[in-house]
């Protein structure tokens, strides 16, 4: 079945896919984040590290290690606060023993560390255990600054 359309009945629906296009890129444009995040991501390869870096203006990464024990302590509450900032900010963990490039890039040689990123560029890189209630605190300065706490 062909359907055919008059140059009126196309103008309409041209103007109505660019007013859908328009207003879906604006609404995701001042958001923080492309898409929903939930909780913790754990990159296991470049790709994944690559991808969850770009899906929010902010993102806060763990470094850590397999032998480190103040990483198996900090990662619940990396978790925690990751769960109780969805849809602000990316929460990402990366293992440096199985993918050191990504800790050399941002001169990490301790772990755990926390780099945080905006639009993918390094501001911050805090070294070592962070307690719940201080990392929480640092985490809602930060997405204060940068205008993501209410997304």
């Amino acid at each position: 079945m062909l359907l055919e359309l008059n140059d009126n009945e196309l103008s309409k629906l041209i103007d109505k896919m660019a007013r859908d296009i328009l207003i879906s890129t604006s609404s995701t444009e001042s958001r923080c984040c492309k898409s929903e995040t939930r909780g913790l991501m754990i990159a296991r390869s470049y790709e994944d590290y690559v991808y969850a870096v770009n899906i929010c203006k902010l993102a806060f990464l763990l470094i850590t290690s397999t032998y480190c024990p103040y990483c198996h302590m900090f990662r619940p509450v990396f978790a925690k606060v990751a769960q109780l900032n969805t849809g602000k900010a990316v929460f990402i963990e990366v293992n440096a023993d199985y993918m050191p490039e990504i800790a050399w890039s941002y001169n990490v040689f301790s772990t755990p560390a926390i780099v945080v990123l905006v639009n993918g560029k390094p501001i911050d890189v805090i070294i070592g255990y962070v307690p719940f209630d201080n990392f929480n605190n640092y985490v809602n300065e930060i997405l204060n600054k940068f205008g993501c706490s209410n997304t």
